[in-house]
Formats: structure tokens, sequence, C-alpha cells
């Protein structure tokens, strides 16, 4: 089942627009619980292959002002970049290599936002 399908639902299609739409506002940690943010990434990450993932992540990690990208590439053992294709990959190779080590990250706002975000950049590609 892809992404595509499982929006077919549509209780599962309402609460992943409500999830992009507050994500869209304010900063993208802002709105949404740790738990939210897991649960969202969790469910439409199993759905995308890695390219559409590091997209996603891509584009999640340029939301976050340099700085904040840093900090998340601390987190990631990154070392110290700002570039988020750079954030990027090192998100997809963390999910693939220590699945959990993301959710146990999201005390940090950065990574917390770049996790909701994942989910959020994909989703709006086919709501």
């Amino acid at each position: 089942m892809g992404l595509t399908d499982m929006l077919q639902d549509t209780a599962t299609r309402e609460r992943l627009q409500d999830f992009t739409n507050r994500y869209d506002q304010g900063q993208p940690w802002e709105g949404i619980s740790e738990d939210e943010a897991r649960e969202q990434h969790d469910r439409v990450a199993a759905q995308l292959d890695d390219n559409e993932y590091e997209q996603s992540a891509r584009e999640s990690f340029q939301r976050l002002d340099p700085d904040q990208r840093r900090e998340a590439a601390q987190s990631l053992r990154a070392g110290d970049t700002d570039d988020p294709g750079e954030l990027a990959r090192a998100a997809n190779r963390v999910r693939k290599e220590q699945p959990d080590m993301l959710g146990q990250l999201m005390s940090n706002p950065a990574i917390k936002g770049a996790v909701a975000g994942i989910a959020a950049q994909a989703a709006k590609k086919v709501l």
C-alpha cells in the first residue's frame, strides 16, 4: 500500500490534512506534539522509498534556519552542516539503521520540526 492508497480512507486523509495545515503555520514544531510528529512520520515514512523520503526531508530541513539545521546535524551525527541535502541523507540513514533514534531525539525542537515536516511535505504531494 502506498501513500495515495493510505489516503483513500477519509478519516486518515482529514487527520493528515489537519496535521499539514498546522505544520505550515508558525514554526514547524509549534502546535504538534512529539507523539503526533512521531506517529505521522512513522505512518507516512513507511510508505516512502528512499528518494521520496530524502526529498521530503530536504524540504523539511529547508524550513529550518541555518542554526537550527546545524543543531539538527549534531543530533543526527552529521557533523557541523546546515545543508538540507546532507541532513536529508543523514535522516534517511538514521531511519534505516536506527529507526527509533529519530523518535528519541524529538525533545530537540529542530528534530521534532524536521520529523513532522518529513510527513507533512510527503503528504502535501498527494493531498
